[in-house]
């Protein structure tokens, strides 16, 4: 790696850093923290899981179960021992610098809402960002989500001007899905049209 402006000193511009490890602002460095942090988790006794590398686990012989799930440099923690909980915050506070936020109420666009008998996900925020996105803030509410009788085709009617913006809303409407499943069908038709969009999709 060449030395950093400022860092090279007079008759020593031809010396060079030598990297022992990856450092923050490296490309290998998100790979390297997290190998770092996974095993620090197996060390702790949590499993990772094999359909999904961000998302750990701890099984007890009581049924006890804890989950980890890590996004970038964002961690939830759930499960129902809470003792145990408590001694993985530990564990990992001892080797990280990390900060506890309490109770989740914001996660990637989902709201966590906690009642002593449940808890509840919504992604109301998100749902009226994408309407002011679009314009459609004031629009109403319709029972029918898609006219079941319309047939789309592909190359149907004139290119859309602006595909990269049917491709955000396809995206973000996906999304959305995670918690208002009833938009899943009309959101599955239209993502078949996100190479070719036009007019009538």
């Amino acid at each position: 790696m060449d030395q950093p402006p400022g860092f090279i000193a007079f008759g020593e511009t031809h010396l060079v850093c030598r990297l022992r490890r990856s450092l923050y602002g490296l490309k290998q460095s998100p790979r390297a923290w997290f190998g770092h942090f996974s095993s620090a988790l197996i060390e702790f006794g949590m499993t990772r899981c094999e359909a999904d590398h961000s998302v750990f686990f701890l099984h007890s012989s009581s049924r006890i179960c804890i989950c980890l799930v890590v996004y970038v440099d964002d961690i939830v923690i759930t499960g129902d021992d809470s003792d145990g909980i408590c001694c993985l915050k530990s564990h990992l506070q001892r080797q990280f610098q990390m900060k506890d936020l309490g109770p989740l109420r914001y996660f990637l666009g989902i709201e966590v809402a906690h009642t002593t008998s449940s808890i509840a996900i919504s992604q109301r925020k998100y749902a009226l960002d994408i309407l002011i996105e679009t314009g459609m803030f004031d629009c109403r509410p319709s029972d029918t989500l898609m006219d079941p009788n319309i047939k789309l085709l592909p190359g149907q009617e004139e290119p859309l001007d602006d595909p990269e913006r049917y491709r955000r809303l396809v995206g973000s409407l996906n999304y959305l899905t995670v918690t208002r499943s009833y938009i899943a069908f009309p959101v599955s038709v239209v993502s078949q049209f996100i190479n070719d969009p036009r007019d009538s999709h």
